[in-house]
């Protein structure tokens, strides 16, 4: 939350870093961070397979359906067909669903490095229970209902549980799931890719993991829990608008044939 979808870069762009956080460690603050440092578009799962273009959309879909269950050597060609697919153009990739898929992309980018962003677990936690409170409403289907794009969230949330039960024998994110997704990297990454990174050490750290300069701006803060509220507040809006309108187009449609009843019947 807090940032919109990004666009790839031209074909072929090198692919440099796993963004592996655990949401609302910071990801979207180093994903800002690194479209600085490497000069290129940052794919952010989270808001790509939900609210990016079309055709990411499905294919995050499908990486998403394919990923625990891909055991023939043809379904993992083609789930890595798929992650190269969504990721072309990119520099990195930031967030969950990709940060739980984090050995799946590295076979298909083994020269990137792992940057994972991590915070203390209480004070995850308390960030991650109030997105969870946020997204978990009841009436948040419903009022979004008539919106085109979150009427895959449904299908999403689905298939983000089964990637859960698959990786962390968990359904859901819980409170231990930042411990249980820290030590399932530190398993599956080779300890000289791997950085873990807090985003309150600003710049410094990071461009040493990366071995580039430190840019003369301000170090980039995002997706505060302000953020999140506001992003929300704009899907309720939207979503009590679409209704309205739908209830418009109910309401002409009733009147039109109404009209042509007693017209033809009366």
């Amino acid at each position: 939350m807090g940032q919109g979808p990004s666009l790839p870069g031209p074909p072929g762009t090198k692919f440099r870093v796993i963004g592996a956080g655990m949401s609302r460690t910071g990801t979207k603050t180093l994903n800002e961070a690194l479209t600085i440092l490497l000069d290129g578009p940052v794919h952010d799962s989270g808001i790509q397979s939900l609210g990016g273009p079309v055709n990411q959309i499905k294919t995050w879909l499908d990486i998403m359906e394919l990923a625990p269950k891909a055991q023939t050597f043809s379904e993992q060609k083609k789930l890595d067909w798929l992650i190269s697919e969504v990721l072309d153009g990119y520099v990195a990739t930031m967030d969950c669903p990709a940060a739980t898929l984090t050995p799946e992309i590295m076979r298909v980018y083994p020269d990137a490095i792992v940057i994972a962003t991590t915070r203390d677990q209480a004070g995850w936690w308390k960030s991650m229970n109030y997105l969870n409170s946020l997204m978990g409403t009841w009436y948040l289907p419903l009022v979004v209902l008539w919106l085109h794009k979150t009427q895959v969230y449904g299908v999403w949330r689905e298939r983000f549980h089964q990637i859960m039960l698959w990786r962390y024998n968990q359904e859901k994110i819980e409170e231990d799931t930042l411990r249980k997704h820290e030590e399932h990297l530190r398993q599956v990454v080779p300890p000289e890719k791997l950085f873990f990174y807090e985003v309150s050490q600003g710049w410094e750290p990071l461009c040493k993991i990366l071995n580039v300069p430190i840019p003369d701006r301000p170090f980039p803060h995002n997706n505060s829990k302000g953020d999140a509220a506001q992003t929300f507040r704009d899907h309720i809006i939207a979503g009590v608008l679409s209704w309205l309108f739908m209830l418009m187009v109910f309401s002409m449609v009733i009147w039109l044939v109404r009209n042509w009843l007693l017209e033809h019947f009366s």
